[in-house]
């Protein structure tokens, strides 16, 4: 058996080479020092260092903690790696991790110090702890609502600002699938299809059901998240609150279509929704009304008795026509009424009950007087050869006119 090679020990030259900077202290004073302490320490000589207490090079508040690790290596111990403030001779900061033990040297106990230099790794974790001091402020102080959820749609991160939102704390919702505040699991699926497909999304509408029940519309814009391998990771973006805006929108969108007194179809809306309508090429039947004598109500009771009688008017055909039709004011005392799917026979059914029960009831108006209206209405069907509304409204005008002359209160296709 051959017996174990004899260890090797080095020269204290060796010191000189090592990449670790090293440093011998007896007391607080430093005796010693390699080639690499001199370079982390900027010295230009050894004498910059070596004869100098290490109060020189140690950072004040962090004095008192590294002098007692010294006394503790002097008594015997052995200093595990600790982190240190420092100095170089030119008074630059340092960061330095130290370890320390006692060594004998010619009859004389010292300290043999080894430092490391984590200037750049604590410059980079103050970088990041100051990031991410950035980042949470920035989420605390967003009215909208950013997030992140995982392959699977569950919620790992999202900011405070959805407690004043959906009435949940971030804590509450973290951990649960984000499918779980959508009202309609299709919107949900839709979004992810979309983000799947290209990538990201920008305004994408939606809806959210709060922690009381309501319904607020959000619009999203997010993206998908990968993987080191490229693969499909989850989501991550901002949503925010637009029911205000939506609601808006839709006051807006009233206001451009509806008429202002009667809050039916106005005419350009009535006239558009014609023209969709034909171009389905389906079955389709149009009324003209037009209230009889109109001027005469006008004349006796004045603008306002007019509108009120405009008004209740519209109410009543309102009513009384089918849910899938719709009804519009051209102007004046003249009304459109578009039955979908009706053909001659239900549309002149229709229009004779219409047409009955405007002459059947009286008007109120505001000071208590009654007003007992008729009305004549022009029918006509929508025909292949028609190039738009105006055809049709031509013919159902003309069926009108004739229902005028006939002594009006009547239907005339």
């Amino acid at each position: 058996m051959t017996a174990p090679a004899s260890p090797v020990l080095p020269s204290a030259a060796w010191i000189e080479q090592l990449p670790a900077s090293v440093a011998m202290l007896v007391g607080d004073t430093v005796r010693y020092a390699n080639a690499a302490a001199l370079r982390l320490l900027r010295a230009q000589q050894p004498g910059d260092v070596v004869g100098k207490s290490v109060e020189a090079f140690i950072h004040p508040l962090d004095l008192h903690r590294a002098l007692a690790r010294l006394r503790h290596a002097e008594g015997g111990g052995i200093n595990p790696v600790t982190e240190i403030r420092a100095y170089t001779c030119t008074g630059a900061p340092l960061m330095l991790a130290m370890s320390s033990a006692i060594v004998e040297m010619d009859d004389q106990r010292a300290v043999l110090a080894t430092f490391l230099d984590m200037t750049e790794r604590a410059a980079m974790e103050q970088r990041l702890r100051q990031t991410d001091e950035d980042f949470q402020r920035m989420m605390n102080t967003m009215q909208d609502v950013f997030y992140r959820t995982d392959a699977q749609g569950i919620t790992r991160y999202v900011c405070p600002a959805v407690k004043n939102v959906l009435g949940y704390t971030a804590e509450e919702i973290i951990g649960l699938p984000a499918a779980a505040f959508y009202p309609d699991l299709a919107e949900r699926d839709a979004l992810v299809a979309e983000i799947r497909k290209h990538g990201a999304v920008h305004d994408f509408p939606g809806r959210m059901r709060r922690r009381d029940g309501v319904i607020i519309d959000i619009s999203i814009s997010t993206q998908a998240l990968r993987d080191e391998r490229g693969n499909y990771a989850g989501v991550e973006g901002i949503w925010r609150d637009i029911t205000e805006r939506k609601r808006l929108e839709r006051q807006l969108e009233h206001l451009a279509t509806r008429d202002s007194l009667t809050g039916i179809h106005n005419r350009r809306s009535i006239l558009s929704t014609l023209e969709q309508r034909l171009q389905r090429k389906a079955p389709l039947s149009v009324l003209l009304l037009d209230l009889d004598f109109f001027k005469r109500i006008n004349d006796r009771f004045g603008h306002a008795g007019g509108d009120c009688v405009l008004h209740r008017f519209a109410g009543l055909i309102d009513q009384e026509r089918r849910s899938r039709d719709d009804f519009g004011r051209l102007g004046g005392e003249e009304f459109l009424l578009i039955l979908d799917g009706a053909d001659a026979a239900e549309a002149l059914q229709i229009a004779e009950r219409l047409r009955a029960a405007v002459s059947a009831q009286a008007i109120a108006l505001p000071d208590g007087q009654e007003v007992q209206l008729t009305v004549s209405i022009g029918l006509t069907q929508a025909q292949p050869a028609d190039h738009g509304a105006s055809d049709v409204l031509l013919r159902a005008d003309r069926a009108l006119y004739r229902a005028k002359q006939q002594g009006r209160d009547r239907v005339c296709g």
